[in-house]
C-alpha cells in the first residue's frame, strides 16, 4: 500500500502454524537509497523479499534496515535479507543494540527463562520459539541510534525515542511525508484510535503510554503500525 510519494506500507502474511501473522513493514526510498523498516520473524525473509518485490523494487538493492526494537518478529528475517543485500547496513537504537546483537538476552525471553520450570503450557509453544529464534537471528548492529538522530535518507529520517515496549524502541518519523513508523510502541484499535504498545507485551507500561503521547505530540499526516497497519491523520 503506498502511502506516500516515497513510502510503502508492505504487507507481509507469515504462516505459523495453522494461523497467519500479518505484519506491515516499512519501505522508504529516494534514486540513491531503499530503506527498510523492520524484518518479519526468522524464516520470512524471501516472503519479504518477495513484497519488496511486489512494491516494484528488488530486495538485493536494500541500502539499510533500521529496527524498532529487539523484538524477534522485528529482527528474526535480517539475516536472511542480508543475503540478498550484502551491501546493506543495521540500524538500531543504542539500548535495544545489546538485545539484538546477542550481547544480553532479549527481554521477553529472560522475563520466560526466570520462570522457566513454572511456565504453562500456553507460554511454553512461545518460549521455544523465542529460544530458538533469537539463536540464529541475533546479529551486528551498524550503528547506533539515538533520541533525535536524523538520519540523511529520504527526506530525513529522524529517530524518536520510544521506550516502553522494549527498554530501547525507536519510532522513526519520515520528515517529507510526516508519517511515524512506531514499530510496537503503538497500535490502531477497531474505531480508528491510536493506543499505546500491548500492555501484556511492554516491558514498561508506564514509559509506554509516555511514549505514546511523545509520538501524538509530532505534525503527522499518519502512523504506520508494524501489527495493525496505517491510520491516517
Amino acid at each position: 500500500m503506498k502511502i506516500a510519494e516515497n513510502v510503502e506500507m508492505l504487507e507481509v502474511k507469515i504462516p505459523r502454524g495453522e494461523q497467519t501473522m500479518t505484519l506491515y513493514p516499512t519501505l522508504i526510498w529516494n534514486d540513491n537509497h531503499l530503506v527498510l523498516i523492520d524484518a518479519g520473524l526468522p524464516n520470512s525473509g524471501e516472503i519479504i523479499a518477495q513484497a519488496i518485490k511486489n512494491a516494484g523494487f528488488d530486495a538485493k538493492d536494500l541500502t539499510e534496515i533500521l529496527l524498532t526494537h529487539q523484538d524477534i518478529d522485528h529482527i528474526g528475517g535480517t539475516r536472511e535479507l542480508l543475503k540478498f543485500a550484502p551491501q546493506a547496513k543495521v540500524y538500531a537504537h543504542e539500548i535495544d543494540a545489546p538485545f539484538i546483537d546477542g550481547k544480553k538476552t532479549p527481554t521477553k525471553l529472560e522475563a520466560l527463562e526466570q520462570r522457566k520450570n513454572s511456565l504453562s503450557p500456553a507460554e511454553l509453544p512461545f518460549y521455544n520459539m523465542l529460544k530458538t529464534g533469537f539463536a540464529t537471528a541475533h546479529l551486528p548492529v551498524d550503528t547506533l541510534l539515538r533520541d533525535g538522530d536524523v538520519l540523511d535518507l529520504c527526506g530525513g529520517i529522524e529517530t524518536v525515542f520510544t521506550p516502553g515496549h522494549t527498554p530501547g524502541h525507536a519510532s522513526f518519523y519520515l520528515r517529507s511525508s510526516k508519517i511515524m513508523v512506531v514499530g510496537d510502541a503503538a497500535n490502531i484499535a477497531d474505531n480508528n484510535e491510536l493506543h499505546g504498545s500491548n500492555p501484556a507485551m511492554t516491558w514498561d507500561n508506564e514509559k509506554a503510554e509516555a511514549s505514546l503521547a511523545k509520538i501524538k505530540s509530532y505534525d503527522l499526516n499518519g502512523v504506520i503500525s508494524y501489527h495493525t497497519g496505517y491510520l491516517k491523520f
